[in-house]
């Protein structure tokens, strides 16, 4: 088996589908796989942190990548790789009138999360930060972080303190904020991700979120997966 470590996304992927917070038994059961085929494996979400480590003990997952990609937590250390003081942000933000404020903010650091209100949310949101920060849907609310950090650069991070080759990582996703995991490692889109998620994997699996995953899991299991 050449994959070493897997990160994996949570909504839309772990789920029932990209529209629904209930997690697929499928995915579970294939996640328990992985992990007792010897994988370490690291839950990956635009979740707060408190919420992602909640869900990860009931996962039995122990690494957490968390507020899409600017909190790590590893060995019971938390490491910060956004900075930055986001309340300026949240107030030109909610200025517009576009969204609402997601209950998690007021638990969550540097990705703040909103729920829209108009079509053109993403756009008014994008035009009220301006060029220094990031902006964009992950299919269950609108984020904005500051610009330079995703879950790539946290799966990156994740590679070299484990001391693995990136290739070596298997990254499954569905949505927009999981391209750039998916670019740095071996990325798997399931089969009702994004267009940009699909264009950033080396594989899109035929199931959706959660029998996607199981694909995913057999595929890296079978030793098809993370080559060069």
């Amino acid at each position: 088996m050449g994959c070493k470590v897997l990160v994996v996304d949570l909504d839309g992927t772990l789920t029932l589908s990209r529209n629904t917070y209930e997690l697929s038994v499928e995915a579970l059961l294939a996640l328990r796989r992985a992990r007792d085929a010897g994988l370490r494996v690291v839950l990956a979400t635009a979740n707060g942190l408190d919420f992602a480590l909640t869900v990860a003990r009931y996962l039995g997952v122990r690494d957490v990548i968390a507020e899409n990609g600017c909190l790590v937590h590893v060995d019971g250390v938390t490491y910060e790789l956004c900075s930055g003081d986001m309340s300026a942000v949240d107030r030109a933000v909610l200025a517009t009138g576009a969204v609402e404020p997601s209950p998690q903010n007021k638990c969550r650091k540097y990705d703040l999360a909103y729920v829209p209100k108009a079509a053109n949310a993403v756009e008014l949101v994008r035009a009220a930060v301006g060029p220094g920060y990031v902006v964009e849907s992950s299919g269950y609310a609108i984020h904005v972080r500051p610009a330079g950090v995703d879950k790539g650069t946290a799966v990156r991070w994740l590679c070299e303190r484990f001391g693995v080759p990136c290739h070596q990582v298997a990254a499954v996703g569905d949505s927009d904020v999981d391209v750039g995991m998916l670019e740095v490692g071996w990325g798997i889109a399931v089969g009702n991700a994004t267009p940009a998620a699909k264009r950033a994997a080396r594989y899109v699996a035929e199931g959706p979120s959660g029998l996607g995953f199981k694909e995913a899991v057999e595929l890296i299991l079978s030793g098809e997966a993370c080559t060069p």
